[in-house]
């Protein structure tokens, strides 16, 4: 991808998570960015649970060192901050740009990890994923299909603040 292009890099991820999607039979749609929430909506084959997703994709999300953790960051923007439902996921996406096969990533976050995360206070709205929670969402596709036919596991998942495994900035949670 050539160098200062971010709009291409931004609207490659809806793209890239709707055809994710569909290649899972998951019903999807694209809502072409005119949605300020919602890049992508997805739904059961009855129609009966869906999700929103904002996706939000970086060339290269790891960090050796970010809040004295390992781990992923994206840019969330200030839309982010303290807004939550549970369904409403982010898809984070990283296109893993130095890999030489660039094999995306998908990283599923419900919102309300997000919407903790990000605070008004920040110099840049950026969400921080730890390598410990990395395993509760990267490619997590059984979790967006069990939350769509309504399972216990997804529907869980998505109300779960897991936190000895996130970065938290207030100890009440």
């Amino acid at each position: 991808m050539a160098t200062g292009k971010s709009q291409f890099v931004g609207a490659a991820g809806p793209f890239y998570l709707a055809y994710d999607l569909a290649l899972r039979g998951i019903n999807a749609g694209l809502t072409l960015r005119n949605a300020p929430s919602a890049d992508v909506l997805a739904s059961s084959a009855d129609g009966r649970f869906s999700l929103s997703s904002q996706v939000k994709t970086s060339r290269y999300a790891y960090r050796h060192n970010r809040y004295g953790h390992e781990g992923f960051e994206w840019h969330a923007g200030a839309s982010a901050i303290g807004k939550h439902s549970e369904s409403f996921f982010y898809a984070f996406i990283d296109l893993q740009e130095d890999n030489e096969n660039w094999s995306p990533l998908v990283y599923f976050v419900p919102s309300r990890w997000v919407a903790e995360f990000v605070k008004p206070d920040f110099g840049r709205f950026v969400y921080f994923l730890p390598m410990t929670a990395k395993s509760l969402t990267c490619e997590r596709w059984d979790l967006v299909k069990s939350y769509l036919a309504g399972e216990k596991a997804g529907l869980e998942w998505a109300k779960s603040w897991p936190k000895d495994k996130l970065v938290a900035w207030r100890s009440d949670f």
